[in-house]
């Protein structure tokens, strides 16, 4: 498995996750390295999959497929449906409502624990 990876943010203003999946149509893609340091690399635009309340599952799947070289989607909320989505192509979706940084931060901490990178600690003792 790939150290790096990215991560994409569903957020209005590049600060803060506050979008729900469906009806965002832009995502900051964040690109984590293997020693965990992170930037913003890009801004990618996506045709929104909720249509005034209904899910169009074509723009559902291809949301997914643009975002399946990121290893996780953050945003402030996200239907079962198109977690499972973007579960087929790889991708883990986490919601949150906090600011980018503390989210991301959040989710390099999960990632190396879940692939065991996690530092151990030593005792003083």
């Amino acid at each position: 498995m790939k150290m790096a990876y990215d991560i994409a943010v569903a957020s209005s203003d590049g600060l803060h996750v506050d979008r729900h999946f469906g009806h965002s149509e832009v995502f900051y893609i964040v690109e984590v390295d293997e020693s965990g340091t992170y930037e913003t690399k890009e801004k990618r635009e996506l045709k929104s999959p909720c249509q005034h309340g209904s899910h169009d599952e074509d723009a559902l799947l291809n949301a997914a497929k643009n975002l399946a070289d990121c290893r996780y989607v953050l945003c402030e909320a996200i239907g079962p449906g198109a977690a499972a989505k973007l579960a087929t192509v790889g991708v883990s979706a986490f919601e949150t409502d906090e600011s980018i940084e503390a989210a991301v931060k959040q989710v390099i901490r999960y990632d190396r624990r879940a692939h065991g990178l996690e530092r151990k600690e030593k005792s003083l003792i």
